[in-house]
């Protein structure tokens, strides 16, 4: 008999999987911490003048005039059905690209920050099939994509390209 030779162990090298990161452009609204995808925000205003639109639902806060485009404006508050609330010092409009959809913003309380997590991090929200479909009451959680638990607060991340369809929806 031969004798067996022993083998080298050779170290299990782990492939490191790529990591995924995604920015949020972030603000204050009715005291909860939110994001949308900082790639579908185009600009956020400061100083607005809104023109009211008559007979229009009460999400739609009016039109506002920014270099020559007019942009829909919609109350993120009552599409979230929380309570509206005056303009203030503080508030901002969030300008969405058209990819999102049509020439549109949204209101906002306060601005954030910029944000990057890690992909892994966001608790993605699973849509229930059973009662999605024409005929069904619209929902704020349909605008919500997820959460992310950050450091120190709980990140909700919205899907800026269900806005208009909440308005749709609610009438």
């Amino acid at each position: 008999m031969k004798p067996v030779k022993k083998m080298k162990k050779i170290p299990s090298e782990r492939k490191k999987m790529p990591t995924t990161k995604r920015q949020f452009c972030t603000f204050q609204l009715a005291g909860h911490y939110c994001g949308v995808d900082i790639l579908d925000v185009k600009e956020i205003i400061d100083e607005v003048t809104l023109t009211q639109i008559h007979h229009a639902p009460p999400e739609m806060m009016g039109f506002v005039n920014i270099r020559g485009h007019v942009h829909l404006v919609l109350d993120l508050r009552l599409l979230l059905n929380f309570t509206s609330k005056p303009l203030d010092e503080s508030s901002r409009v969030l300008l969405f690209h058209p990819n999102v959809g049509e020439s549109f913003g949204v209101m906002v309380d306060q601005i954030g920050h910029m944000v990057e997590v890690e992909e892994s991090l966001i608790e993605y929200r699973i849509a229930d099939e059973n009662i999605s479909g024409i005929g069904r009451d619209f929902r704020k959680t349909d605008l919500e994509k997820g959460v992310c638990k950050l450091k120190d607060k709980l990140l909700i991340i919205l899907d800026a390209s269900m806005f208009l369809s909440a308005v749709e929806f609610k009438r």
